[in-house]
């Protein structure tokens, strides 16, 4: 029974070997131990025990690759010529091993030798690992690698032996859970962004109905008994008079209201005449100067409507942001009824609310504007449309889901686009909306 330990010692040494990357093992002491003679050819012989080393490194699934001192390639196993993709070992054997295999970054670059922590155990002493890196094949293309490298001890100095495999399939498979991932994520925010956007419809309606209710219908039912009365004054004409005409203004301002209500739904100028000149009707009735870059074509309807509430939700912003810095406290405090009598109705933004400039299109004298230019800008590349709502003020402009910039990302994510808010505090703000097209 004597002889089975050295047997044993010699089995536990491959094994090591040819688990480096993944256990750790002791690399160094192994191959000291395989490659000494003394340790097998007192049972086998020595031309039996270089054939059994042979046997043992070759039938091992990890690529083992050898360096001298110089860094010049001295031995590789099977797995390793097919991994690099050579065909024989001399084709690797006496070549600079970095400037053969490990000279390019993933990227291309170029990867400096005296970066090069594969070889670092030949002037360190120290043994490392790397869970990824890439070797470059002999056809050119690269490899993902996991290795481990350590000190190896010859008559001519201190060399390094590198256990490393193949990773591809690991970095496949973890690709392929990222991209798994991505997709649920994906999945489940376009459900919330339908929940929102459901949400969002009803609080619509409610909103239109309280509009119609308050504004045009109160408005109408005026006029109604005006003419009731007015009729029942056949007695004095000054009267009559009077009341009709006090009813043709409240239908004059009935109609006014309800033009409102449908450029808040869908403005006619949009359908008609496209973004360009729906953009331009806006930004004219602006406070501020706002430059418009906007190309003179046609869009897809629903991608119209889109940029269309984009750009009038992020000038009104811009323009509410002014309002509340210009009127006193007591008003700001009071919410937007407060605003009425400040500014007369100019832009509508998705949720209803209602900001301009002053009736004339100037800025009222009570508004002290923080932002003092804003930008429009809309390219159109092959199958996408960029919008960009750009302004110079304080910045700061967060998200709320379904309501102002919050809604229209709901609304372009339904549409397969995406939606950018970069607003530093003191840096301006930036709405960026990219969105599908076809041609």
């Amino acid at each position: 029974m004597a002889p089975v330990a050295p047997i044993h010692r010699e089995g536990r040494a491959a094994r090591d070997l040819g688990s480096g990357t993944k256990k750790g093992g002791p690399v160094r002491n192994s191959l000291r131990r395989a490659v000494s003679p003394q340790s097998t050819s007192w049972l086998f012989g020595a031309t039996l025990a270089h054939e059994l080393l042979e046997a043992l490194i070759a039938s091992v699934d990890d690529a083992i690759y050898m360096v001298d001192p110089d860094g010049r390639v001295r031995f590789l196993n099977p797995a390793a010529l097919r991994i690099l993709g050579y065909d024989r070992p001399d084709e690797l054997i006496g070549r600079i091993s970095h400037e053969t295999i490990h000279y390019q970054h993933r990227d291309g670059t170029h990867f400096p030798a005296e970066e090069c922590p594969m070889l670092r155990p030949r002037t360190t002493g120290e043994t490392v690992r790397e869970e990824l890196d890439w070797f470059t094949r002999k056809d050119g293309r690269m490899v993902p690698v996991a290795y481990s490298s350590a000190p190896l001890a010859t008559d001519q100095g201190r060399g390094a032996v590198v256990v490393f495999r193949d990773v591809s399939e690991r970095l496949a498979s973890e690709e392929s859970r990222r991209r798994e991932a991505e997709e649920r994520a994906r999945a489940e925010e376009l459900q919330a962004s339908r929940a929102r956007i459901v949400t969002a419809m009803d609080a619509e309606r409610r909103r239109l109905g309280r509009d119609l209710h308050d504004g045009a219908q109160q408005r109408l039912l005026h006029a109604l008994l005006l003419l009731q009365d007015g009729r029942h004054a056949d007695e004095d004409p000054a009267v009559r008079e009077a009341a009709r005409a006090v009813a043709v203004r409240e239908i004059r301002a009935c109609i006014e209201d309800l033009r409102e209500l449908a450029a808040g739904i869908h403005p006619a100028i949009l359908s008609n005449r496209g973004l360009s000149a729906a953009v331009e009707s806006v930004t004219a009735r602006v406070p501020i100067p706002v430059d418009l870059v906007i190309p003179d074509r046609r869009f897809p309807e629903p991608v119209e409507v889109a940029a269309y509430f984009t750009v009038t939700e992020a000038l009104a912003n811009v323009v509410k942001h002014a309002m509340a810095i210009g009127v006193d406290g007591d008003a700001a405090a009071a919410g937007p009824a407060a605003l009425d009598g400040v500014v007369p109705p100019a832009i509508t933004t998705t949720d209803g609310a209602v900001v301009s400039a002053s009736a004339d299109g100037a800025a009222s004298s009570t508004i002290d504007a923080s932002a003092s230019h804003a930008r429009v800008e809309v390219v159109a590349s092959p199958g996408t449309m960029r919008l960009v709502v750009s302004d110079d003020g304080p910045g700061g402009a967060t998200l709320v889901a379904g309501h102002g910039l919050g809604g229209l990302q709901d609304r372009i994510s339904a549409l397969g686009g995406t939606f950018e808010v970069d607003s530093p505090p003191g840096a301006g703000t930036r709405v960026i909306v990219e969105l599908p097209i076809a041609g």
